[in-house]
């Protein structure tokens, strides 16, 4: 089949919709990823799905490690991770750690150099107890400001 005859059967605006379809969906699917994608502040970095959050940036003093995210979407996004404490006894490089498993909520989202970024995380205890050296089982702190 040459070019003439392709151009002259019906065949044609088939395949020419086809590949602008396709386009415009490719384009719409990537704009839509992309402007819609949610972060989170964490130290001062604009990052994705961390999987350590730092409460205090100087030293990491006190973190949540290994974090696992169940959801994560434009309103809030939860997962579980292990939440860590330097006792800083006698000084804090020796410090013990002290752990506990925790749930995480982000939330509070702002706009952050052209980014849509959660700014506020709340955790619990998994089993209730309190926190490592603490008299709760929860905590609380903007992200923005942690450090």
């Amino acid at each position: 089949m040459n070019f003439k005859t392709l151009r002259n059967s019906r065949g044609w605006i088939f395949v020419l919709a086809t590949v602008v379809g396709l386009s415009f969906g490719g384009y719409t699917f990537v704009h839509r990823a992309l402007t819609s994608h949610v972060y989170v502040t964490n130290c001062g970095v604009i990052d994705y799905k961390p999987t350590v959050v730092i409460k205090f940036c100087a030293d990491a003093g006190v973190l949540i490690s290994q974090v696992e995210w169940s959801s994560w979407s434009t309103d809030s996004a939860t997962g579980s991770g292990v939440y860590e404490i330097n006792d800083c006894q006698p000084t804090c490089v020796a410090g013990k750690s002290h752990y506990a498993d925790v749930e995480i909520v982000l939330s509070k989202l702002k706009n952050i150099s052209g980014k849509s970024a959660f700014t506020f995380i709340k955790i619990k205890t998994k089993d209730s107890k309190n926190l490592p050296l603490s008299q709760s089982s929860e905590d609380a702190w903007p992200l923005e400001l942690a450090g």
